[in-house]
C-alpha cells in the first residue's frame, strides 16, 4: 500500500485535473483497473457502469461545474475516457446497483471536549486489491486550502480545510439508493471541504445536492475557542442531521435516524456494523486519552473479539467481502492538519502518523 502526496497551486480546475492526471497516470490507471474488476465482481456489466458514470457526471456538471472540469482534466492527463474517470468518482453509485456484500467500511469517532479542539479518528476499510491512494492538497475556489484523502483519481473523501473544518466519511446503503440519478457522494464531500467554513455551511451544501447513493459525513469545526459538530446521514430519501450525544459523534455503516433506519440495507445483511457501533460506544472514552496513538490502541477490536473495528481479511469470505482496515484518518483542527497512518489500530505507532498541513 502507498500514499501519493500531490500539492497543487493551480486555481483552474481543468488545469489542476490535468496536472493530477499527468503526475499520477500509472497509479490512476491501476485504480481504474481495480475498480473494473470490482464492478464485474459485483455483477455489473460495462454498459451499466458507463451509463451510471455518465449520468453522475452530468449531474455533477450541473451542480458543481468546477469539479466536473477537474475530472475532465484527470481524464485528459491519464488518457482514460471521460466516463472511466467519472466511474471512479461514482464508484459508490455504481456498486450499490450490484452485489453489496463488500460494501461495509469505516468506523468514525469524534469527541467535542468543552473549550478544546475536537478529537477525531476514523478507520477506513476497503478490499485489499485497492492499494494506492492520493492526498490532494489544493487551493479551493473559496480561497480555502484543502487536504483530502481518496483513491487515485477520486475527487475526495475525508479531509480538512484551512477554516478549521474537518470531515470524516463512512458508507451507508439505503433502499432508495439507485432509484434516481444524482451527484456522486464523494464529490459532495469534496465540495464541503472546498467551500464550507462551518457545520451549518456543510449542511446547506449537502442538502443542495441530489444524490443517488448514501453516506454519513461527520463534520466538525473549530474556531480557536469553541467546537461544533454533527453527523449528516445522507441518502436519496433525505438528509438528517444528528447532533452529538454527550459530546460524542460515533458512526459505523448503518442509519441511526429512526426515519431512515427502516430503509437500511447493511444492518440487515451484515454481521459487523451493529456490534462495531456498540463496541465503539463502550470504548468512546479512549478519545479522552493523551495521544492519537492511545486513541487508536484503545480501539483494537477484531472479528475474534466480536466487532472488527480493526479489520483483517477473513479466510474463506467471498472475494468482495475480504475487507481490511487500510488507513486511520484524523485531523488537528487547531493546527489545521490532516493526519494519517497506514494500517489499522493494532499496528498504530507514535512515529507512524503523517501530517499534511493546510
Amino acid at each position: 500500500m502507498s500514499i501519493n502526496f500531490h500539492h497543487s497551486d493551480e486555481r483552474d480546475p481543468l488545469a489542476r485535473g490535468l496536472g493530477i492526471g499527468n503526475r499520477w497516470r500509472d497509479q490512476i490507471l491501476g485504480t481504474a483497473k481495480d475498480y473494473t474488476w470490482l464492478f464485474e465482481a459485483a455483477g455489473l456489466d460495462p454498459r451499466t457502469v458507463r451509463a451510471i458514470a455518465e449520468d453522475s457526471y452530468e449531474h455533477l456538471r450541473a451542480w458543481a461545474p468546477e469539479l466536473a472540469a477537474e475530472i475532465t482534466g484527470i481524464a485528459r492527463g491519464t488518457g482514460l475516457r471521460l466516463w472511466e474517470v467519472a466511474a471512479l468518482n461514482s464508484r459508490t453509485e455504481i456498486l450499490v446497483r450490484g452485489a453489496i456484500a463488500g460494501l461495509k467500511e469505516c468506523t468514525s469517532a469524534v469527541w467535542l471536549p468543552p473549550g478544546e479542539p475536537p478529537r477525531a479518528l476514523q478507520t477506513w476499510d476497503w478490499i485489499p486489491s485497492i492499494s494506492n491512494f492520493t492526498v490532494l492538497r489544493h487551493l479551493s475556489p473559496e480561497d480555502l486550502t484543502v487536504a483530502t484523502f481518496a483513491e487515485n483519481g477520486v475527487l475526495g473523501k475525508a479531509g480538512v480545510n484551512s477554516s478549521g473544518l474537518g470531515l470524516l466519511f463512512t458508507l451507508l446503503c439505503h433502499t432508495s439508493d439507485g432509484t434516481a440519478e444524482g451527484v456522486p457522494i464523494h464529490a459532495v464531500a469534496r465540495r464541503v471541504l472546498d467551500t464550507a467554513r462551518s457545520v451549518a455551511d456543510a449542511v446547506d451544501i449537502v442538502r443542495s445536492a441530489r444524490v443517488s447513493a448514501s453516506a454519513s459525513f461527520t463534520v466538525v469545526a473549530w474556531d480557536g475557542q469553541a467546537a461544533d459538530g454533527a453527523t449528516l446521514e445522507i441518502s436519496p430519501a433525505g438528509v438528517v442531521v444528528l447532533p452529538p450525544e454527550e459530546g460524542f459523534l460515533l458512526h459505523t455503516n448503518h442509519f441511526l435516524d429512526p426515519g431512515l433506519a427502516p430503509g437500511d440495507r447493511l444492518a440487515a445483511i451484515g454481521d459487523d456494523t451493529l456490534p462495531r457501533l456498540a463496541e465503539l460506544r463502550e470504548r468512546r472514552q479512549v478519545l479522552t486519552g493523551a495521544s492519537r496513538t492511545e486513541w487508536a490502541r484503545g480501539l483494537v477490536c477484531h472479528w475474534a473479539d466480536g466487532a472488527p473495528i480493526c479489520a483483517h481479511p477473513r479466510s474463506g469470505a467471498p472475494v468482495t467481502d475480504r475487507w481490511e482496515t487500510k488507513m486511520m484518518i484524523s485531523f488537528d483542527l487547531d493546527r489545521r492538519c490532516l493526519v494519517l497512518q497506514e494500517g489499522g489500530p493494532c499496528g498504530a505507532t507514535e512515529d507512524g502518523w503523517t501530517e499534511v498541513a493546510v
